[in-house]
């Protein structure tokens, strides 16, 4: 799995899940236009981060929590240099001054926890995932001041954590008991099939000789959440419908009608909405009732609940998927899993829509 790309398109929150589901290890390389930094990972576990924001290194912030003094610090870095095999910074220190190995684990995680925290808050920006060995915990390579965890943080709390902190009222603690219950919450739905799922598909996406099976890959995920779906092919102001599954009348004649149908995107329509959000948006009826309309030529009547999900390649919407009649409307991870799945698909979706050139 190779990626790269704009914030814009995908956020570093989807990119985290992406990496950890794949149990992928490598770096992920991360710039603004003021700022820089990298998260790397070992088998889909975050265990180094670093940020020209947070330029403070392990002696720092041992420092800063009186853990050890300056001096000591200096005293434990020439021990290390004249040990005949290399041993980490961190059980050094607690072999000379007698601290407990976990403090200091516990310092390094609170950093490239915040590190990462803030770095899920970068809208803008590119992003490059390189699959590489990554210098672990006790590593020569490593300069002694880096940040690195013996036991690696889950991409998938950090993301969650993530979540709770922006949707908290500023006046509102938070506190580890709500992150516990996210996360045993969060697990209980992984545990019904949906990160499996995504799993699957992500792994399709990269067979080379998937094509045109893109519009029925897409069609056969979004399958698992709603009743019905349409693909819809965006040109400049007008939608123009690619590939369909339940629709009620003979499968041909319903393909036929779905490739003649165009809609026209009003400013008020949850088509606009997701094409200037690019991102899934959910809404009663489109808001619009011409879209309504030419929906309800080939899907017999529009329902209230509805759901609108762009497939978005560098910087802008290829296409959008049109959904309703949801199997499991409570679902929220199932339809995170099914964006971030769609996040990569509109890179596959542009090069399958793009003309053909003639030499």
């Amino acid at each position: 799995m190779s990626l790269q790309g704009r914030l814009e398109d995908l956020n570093i929150c989807s990119i985290l899940q992406l990496i950890s589901l794949g149990k992928k290890s490598g770096t992920l390389m991360l710039s603004s236009a003021q700022d820089h930094g990298s998260i790397s990972f070992y088998d889909g576990q975050v265990v180094r981060a670093s940020s020209s924001r947070f330029p403070q290194g392990l002696g720092t912030l041992l420092c800063e929590r009186d853990l050890i003094s300056l001096q000591q610090m200096d005293e434990a870095l020439q021990f290390q240099q004249r040990l005949r095999k290399h041993q980490p910074l961190g059980p050094i220190i607690s072999y000379l001054y007698k601290l407990d190995a976990r403090e200091i684990e516990q310092v390094v995680g609170d950093q490239i926890e915040q590190i990462v925290v803030d770095f899920c808050r970068w809208h803008k920006g590119q992003f490059s995932f390189s699959i590489e060995p990554v210098d672990t915990y006790g590593s020569a390579q490593l300069n002694p001041f880096d940040l690195i965890l013996a036991k690696g943080l889950s991409p998938q709390r950090l993301a969650v954590k993530m979540q709770l902190i922006d949707a908290a009222k500023p006046d509102v603690i938070f506190n580890d008991e709500q992150l516990e219950n996210k996360l045993k919450e969060l697990q209980q739905r992984q545990d019904r099939g949906r990160i499996t799922l995504l799993r699957g598909m992500l792994a399709e996406l990269q067979d080379p000789d998937l094509g045109g099976g893109i519009v029925l890959l897409i069609l056969r995920y979004a399958s698992e959440l709603l009743r019905r779906a349409i693909i819809f092919d965006v040109r400049g102001s007008r939608l123009v419908g690619l590939g369909q599954f339940g629709l009620a009348s003979n499968g041909q004649q319903a393909d036929s009608s779905v490739r003649r149908l165009i809609i026209d995107i009003r400013p008020d329509s949850l088509f606009a909405e997701a094409i200037r959000k690019r991102s899934l948006v959910r809404g009663g009826a489109l808001n619009c009732s011409a879209a309504s309309q030419r929906l309800a030529t080939v899907l017999g009547q529009v329902p209230d609940d509805v759901l609108v999900a762009p497939l978005t390649s560098g910087g802008r919407v290829v296409a959008l998927l049109y959904g309703d009649g949801f199997h499991q409307s409570e679902d929220a991870l199932a339809l995170d899993a099914f964006a971030v799945f769609l996040a990569q698909a509109g890179i596959v979706m542009e090069q399958l829509l793009q003309p053909e050139t003639v030499a």
